[in-house]
Formats: C-alpha cells, structure tokens, sequence
C-alpha cells in the first residue's frame, strides 16, 4: 500500500508540477529574473526607494551619505487565537558606513498601515537609550522602532531632511 501511495505521488508530481524538475522547483515557463539579488540601491529626496525588510539602501542626503537596512516587525503574539486585530511590533533599522552629517531624529520615522493611518512609533537604541540626533562618520546605530500596529501590510519611513520619505520598508504584520 505505501508503495503504490509513494508511485501515485511521483507520477502526480511529474503531471501536474509544471516543472520538469520536480516538485517545488520554479517553473520553467515562467521569465527568468534580470534583477540582481544582493544589491545595494541608492536613494535621495529626487529619488526616494522602496524597499523590502533585509534590504540595503545607499541613502545619499544633502549633507552626507549612510547605509540603512530595516528588519522587522516581530511580533509577540505569533500563533494566538481568535487572531487579534493588532499587535505590538518591533522593528531595527540599523544605520552604517556613514559620511558627512547623518540626521537621526526619532521623528523622522512613521509607519503607514493597509487602512492609510500614520502612526509616529516610538525609537530608541537598541537596548535602550535615547538615539543620537546625528550619526559621525565611522559609527553604526542601530535603532528600534516599536508602535501598535493593525494586521495586514504597511510602510515604515524614514525621512531625515523633512517631511517626504527617502526610504521607505514593506512589511506585513503577519500573528498566524
């Protein structure tokens, strides 16, 4: 019996996957990829970046330059049910190899979720303390931004010479 389950499963897989490669490869109909993975873009205010968590962005500012990378949210409440309707979240936002002067204001982040509500999370350093208003050259910060946030998609921004973003990250607050 559990042969004849194993055979009915190969020939399914070798049917119906849409693959020659088997089960779990990526189809060989679809169009190959010509976006570098593992790049690093760079951003301005002519030309702000969306970015996916993990991303690294070239973030170039009238005053300086720096390498921001945004990783997150975590959330506490992963596997509860009924599923709540929002969650606390965490993100880090680490900031590297700067040049020139980089402004840090903790008021330079927002976050915008799927129903387009603007939150103002809280920052701090990473394991507590104020941020620094401005990273020198030769240091990295690494931030953590935290607020309420409802389940779905959303938008953390950063935007260090004013009111429009020049990097902003894609998140989804998933708790299932």
């Amino acid at each position: 019996m559990l042969i004849a389950l194993a055979a009915s499963a190969a020939v399914f897989s070798t049917r119906f996957s849409g693959s020659p490669g088997g089960y779990g490869e990526i189809p060989s109909w679809l169009p190959k990829s010509t976006i570098p993975v593992g790049r690093v873009v760079q951003a301005s205010t002519a030309r702000p970046w969306l970015a996916v968590e993990g991303d690294t962005i070239s973030v170039h500012l009238a005053h300086g330059r720096v390498l921001a990378t945004a990783v997150g949210p975590a959330v506490p409440e992963e596997g509860r049910f009924p599923l709540p309707s929002t969650s606390p979240c965490t993100f880090t936002v680490t900031f590297a190899a700067a040049s020139g002067v980089v402004p840090l204001g903790s008021t330079a982040f927002t976050i915008i979720d799927e129903l387009g509500h603007l939150h103002h999370p809280r920052v701090s350093l990473r394991g507590g303390g104020s941020p620094p208003l401005r990273l020198t050259p030769g240091r990295t910060v690494s931030l953590t931004v935290r607020d309420v946030l409802p389940t779905g998609n959303g938008r953390l921004r950063w935007a260090p010479e004013g009111a429009t973003p020049i990097v902003s990250w894609d998140f989804d607050v998933e708790i299932d």
